[in-house]
């Protein structure tokens, strides 16, 4: 679902893309054809195991009709992102100068792919908040914007993000090692602008949009919403400047 609002919102805005599917990442040499890959959230499988990507993928087994009981050209477009064999492929595209842009979980989980230095910031004594603390579903919270960053060209210092208890993450011991840099992140203990965010003081100084340098490439993470369901637009921007970056 939140694949095809992806889909529409560059529909709508006018730039060229493709569907790329499992078996076309998993066959290397991407960046012969791409030069930016866009995950939304569940595109991306934990680090650690080899099973699909949720909402990325279209699994053939289970049951399901595998590649042979569909018509020709669909065939290409059955399979799981999977850790063990589409991951090493993301990470050569990235290293050879692609970008990669994920958003929600899919950026958490691409974080740890890559290994890069950040860590879950909604944590308390070493564990991750319970819902009697800390719950945010579908809320409009604001953060503080770098907008000297070519990612947030055109967005205020103050901006309004779509949150839906999305990952927050803290900048680890290595980040300033890895070049990452904070674009976005709460600066203030009451981010609320629209909705009801129990415990919303625990993501104060929590970063939500990270650009991650891997050799001659990029990942750019999100932790919110930027497209949620075609409506906000202000963040649209820092998916098209992504895009354009280089």
């Amino acid at each position: 679902m939140d694949a095809g609002w992806a889909r529409w919102i560059l529909e709508q805005f006018e730039f060229p893309f493709s569907r790329v599917f499992a078996p076309e990442l998993d066959a290397g040499n991407l960046n012969a054809k791409y030069d930016t890959l866009i995950f939304v959230d569940g595109g991306i499988p934990a680090a650690g195991g080899g099973g699909g990507g949720g909402r990325g993928g279209a699994g053939g087994g289970g049951g399901q009709a595998g590649p042979a009981n569909l018509p020709e050209e669909y065939r290409g477009q059955v399979g799981s992102v999977t850790a063990d064999r589409t991951i090493p492929q993301l990470k050569a595209f990235i290293e050879n100068g692609g970008t990669v842009v994920a958003i929600g979980g899919a950026a958490t989980n691409l974080a740890r792919h890559l290994g890069l230095a950040l860590e879950n910031h909604l944590v308390e004594n070493g564990q991750p908040l319970t819902q009697q603390k800390y719950y945010v579903p579908g809320s409009v919270l604001r953060a503080r914007v770098d907008t000297a960053h070519p990612v947030a060209a055109g967005l205020n210092a103050n901006t309004d993000f779509f949150f839906d208890n999305s990952p927050v993450w803290r900048l680890g011991a290595q980040a300033a090692s890895q070049n990452l840099r904070a674009i976005a992140w709460f600066d203030s203990p009451t981010p609320l602008r629209s909705g009801w965010a129990w415990g919303q003081q625990y993501l104060d100084k929590g970063v939500v949009v990270v650009e991650a340098p891997v050799w001659r490439g990029r990942a750019i993470l999100f932790g919110p919403e930027i497209l949620q369901r075609g409506q906000p637009h202000a963040t649209f921007k820092l998916l098209f400047n992504s895009i354009y970056l280089r």
